[in-house]
């Protein structure tokens, strides 16, 4: 997960040198989701990644507002490349970044794959040997119907989440049982917002270690309250963020542990892109001063 400021953009690295994007994007501006485009596609070629997938969340811009410029500079690519995005309504391209997206896809030395997922959809879909990727969807949720991405790495366990509401998050759990939840690493909902990452959903992931992609802005904010339905579930010192710890990168070869599954994490500030997206780590102390709290009951009801 990369220092990306107001934004999201979580590279996945697999044996072989494979690699998925999960969502791509920085700010409501054109100018730094360009420069992290750019930035991204170097990083790829510079690490000898070949990106074989694309898992944009959902279409707004701080989430996918950089891959049309990614797609454009020429990073290694798989063929076809493979785009795992839900068939809500809200892709139509009414949005800039939306159409540069869809020209930018359509301009691609091959066709990619477009694998458009049905709302309340459920997809396993083989990634490598002892490798799967479980997609799902809510439905009704406007631009928040996210992807939920569920990756199954030998007994490595992952969710990850774009941005949605605890009403919607509840309704999938609901729908899909605590199996499709359950995890050791949470991708936190909607960047830690007061409206996302219901107490329910924390509970059924029970997860050890939980990310989210922060700034100081309301809107890419973790704030108290959710702060605190994480930590009722996993200790302070596994909750990570952004703005505080810069990149954070995870490592596991998904195999059995003791009772669990080993993970090194390391945390790296300033991030990779920091510096080219004016992008800052802040004290513990500020960004704690900065939280406010407006929880909903579906986010905090048990």
């Amino acid at each position: 997960m990369f220092n990306v400021g107001d934004g999201e953009a979580i590279l996945i690295a697999f044996p072989g040198r494979r690699a998925w994007l999960v969502d791509g994007g920085s700010g409501i501006g054109p100018k730094k989701n360009q420069t992290l485009g750019q930035q991204l596609a170097a990083h790829l070629q510079q690490s000898n990644l070949q990106l074989e997938a694309l898992v944009p969340s959902h279409p707004h811009i701080d989430h996918v507002g950089a891959v049309a410029t990614l797609l454009g500079s020429g990073p290694p690519l798989t063929n076809p490349l493979t785009i795992y995005r839900s068939d809500d309504v809200t892709w139509n391209p009414t949005h800039t970044w939306i159409q540069e997206l869809n020209t930018a896809v359509a301009n691609l030395p091959a066709p990619a794959n477009v694998d458009a997922l049905q709302q309340k959809g459920h997809r396993e879909v083989p990634v490598a040997d002892g490798v799967e990727a479980h997609f799902f969807t809510g439905s009704a949720d406007g631009v928040y119907t996210s992807i939920f991405l569920h990756l199954h790495f030998h007994q490595a366990r992952l969710l990850f989440t774009g941005d949605a509401h605890c009403k919607y998050e509840r309704e999938m759990l609901d729908r899909l049982g605590e199996n499709d939840f359950r995890a050791d690493v949470l991708k936190v909902t909607h960047h830690g917002s007061s409206s996302g990452t219901a107490q329910r959903v924390v509970n059924a992931v029970k997860p050890g270690i939980a990310i989210a992609s922060t700034a100081l802005d309301d809107g890419h904010r973790l704030e108290a309250d959710t702060l605190q339905r994480l930590r009722n579930n996993a200790p302070q010192r596994s909750i990570f963020e952004t703005v505080i710890d810069g990149d954070i990168i995870l490592r596991t070869d998904g195999q059995p542990f003791s009772d669990g599954v080993l993970y090194q994490v390391e945390l790296v500030a300033p991030g990779l892109f920091e510096a080219a997206l004016g992008a800052t780590t802040l004290p513990r102390a500020t960004v704690d001063a900065a939280r406010t709290s407006s929880p909903s009951q579906a986010c905090v009801a048990a």
